[in-house]
């Protein structure tokens, strides 16, 4: 890829950025404003996280049937819709007045869930495999910075002019975002950044995933061990986007400037962590394939050791516990870039947003139920101690699966060179013109 196709690159990752991290900033403003909505309604903990439970459970329903359709139809064109769906979905949730009510229209909320599968795939077909790392960073980065401006519109919107005002301004964002992505985004032929397609000119529909090829994903190694690393990865996640504001409101007692001052330094530290993260997978990976998989590791073993450290630090001590709490947010999401680009890095650009999807099944059928677990600790033991308990245990698993994936991942890797290397030989031959 040339120098200014690359600056032309750089550009779209940035809008799709953009549009990722208002569309987790819609999903997380509930998070900060879920006392008003724990006492508008008059519900418990555990009430709260089922609310949470029940969206994501309809997101990972649909999660295969969108990849299917990213790996088939206009990237571009399906993000938009994505858009216009969190519009009116976020703004339909502002009518109802009663609990059942509300619970019904969060649950459409759901729908749209579904974007970055579709966006990674885009942002690989942009980006050559040895330099995918910083922009998949970049997009993973979005859960921390939907999550800083979610926090800041949360408190500032949301605890000024209550929690349907709030939802009204960012369902409006994802109607303009939408029409951004339409105008400014363009689909690239898939695979066309591979190196060994590199010159060639390839047709926009020329590869299109098949129905049959989303039960070869399954068959793969590197797929499995990123899968079942997945499951339990995001239950953390979940688990803290869910809990933490309140956590910190309700048993560390902050009041909600000083909540919202540690968030905002956790949250753009986690943007660096992210970049940091992918940066440090590409340099390892040109060194080695197993390079992702050894940061992966790495990464999850210290924030089992990072999280317990923090939340078992002394209540009185907030100096501490936001020192704590900025070093651990450094370190959390470094694994997440290469993540995803380990599976760009191992399947075949026509079936990559299904095998994201088919990551995001295994990460939502777990993480789907950590708020709901979380709550019920919390309601016994407290939000400290249910947030502890998930977040270690499990991120001492994926440490062990992510050292297995360093060592399956190899053969994958070089399967998908050859292929890349077949197709190659063949359009150089005019078989497939």
């Amino acid at each position: 890829m040339s120098s200014p196709s690359l600056k032309n690159a750089w550009l779209i990752a940035i809008i799709l950025f953009l549009f990722q991290s208002l569309h987790n900033a819609d999903i997380y403003v509930i998070s900060v404003v879920f006392p008003q909505v724990l006492d508008e309604f008059q519900i418990t903990y555990v009430y709260g996280g089922a609310l949470i439970t029940a969206t994501t459970v309809l997101s990972v329903v649909l999660f295969p049937v969108w990849g299917y359709l990213f790996d088939r139809y206009s990237r571009r064109l399906l993000i938009s819709v994505a858009g216009v769906i969190w519009g009116f979905t976020t703004w339909l949730n502002t009518l109802p007045r009663s609990f059942l009510g509300f619970f019904v229209t969060r649950i459409l909320t759901g729908i749209d869930n579904t974007p970055p599968s579709g966006i990674e795939s885009l942002i690989s077909d942009y980006f050559p495999p040895k330099k995918r790392g910083k922009p998949l960073g970049l997009i993973g980065a979005t859960g921390a910075t939907g999550a800083l401006i979610g926090t800041i519109v949360g408190v500032v919107i949301g605890y000024a002019y209550g929690w349907r005002y709030l939802f009204l301004i960012t369902g409006g964002l994802g109607i303009l975002m939408a029409v951004i992505v339409y105008l400014a985004v363009k689909d690239v032929p898939r695979g066309s950044s591979e190196p060994e397609l590199s010159g060639l000119k390839i047709r926009e529909e020329l590869y299109k995933i098949r129905f049959r090829d989303i039960f070869v994903l399954v068959k793969k190694p590197s797929m499995l061990f990123i899968s079942l690393q997945g499951l339990f990865g995001v239950f953390p996640w979940m688990t803290l986007q869910t809990w933490v504001f309140t956590y910190m409101l309700r048993e560390r007692m902050f009041s909600e400037t000083m909540a919202l001052f540690a968030m905002l330094i956790w949250l753009i530290t986690m943007v660096f962590g992210n970049f940091a993260g992918g940066a440090i997978g590409d340099a390892l990976f040109s060194r080695t394939v197993r390079g992702r998989a050894i940061v992966g590791a790495v990464v999850v073993f210290l924030s089992a050791l990072t999280i317990y450290i923090t939340l078992s630090w002394p209540v009185e001590d907030v100096a501490g516990f936001t020192v704590l709490g900025t070093v651990t947010s450094f370190i959390l999401p470094m694994a997440g870039p290469n993540v995803v680009a380990s599976i760009m890095d191992t399947v075949q650009p026509e079936v990559r947003s299904s095998a994201a999807s088919l990551l995001s099944i295994f990460e939502s059928a777990g993480s789907s139920t950590a708020p709901l677990i979380a709550g019920y600790l919390a309601d016994l033991y407290g939000l400290g101690f249910g947030m502890m308990y998930i977040s270690t245990s499990t991120w001492i698993v994926c440490g062990v699966l992510f050292t297995v994936l360093a060592v399956v991942i190899p053969r994958d890797i070089s399967e998908l060179r050859w292929m890349m290397r077949e197709r190659a030989d063949q359009l150089k031959g005019g078989d497939t013109i």
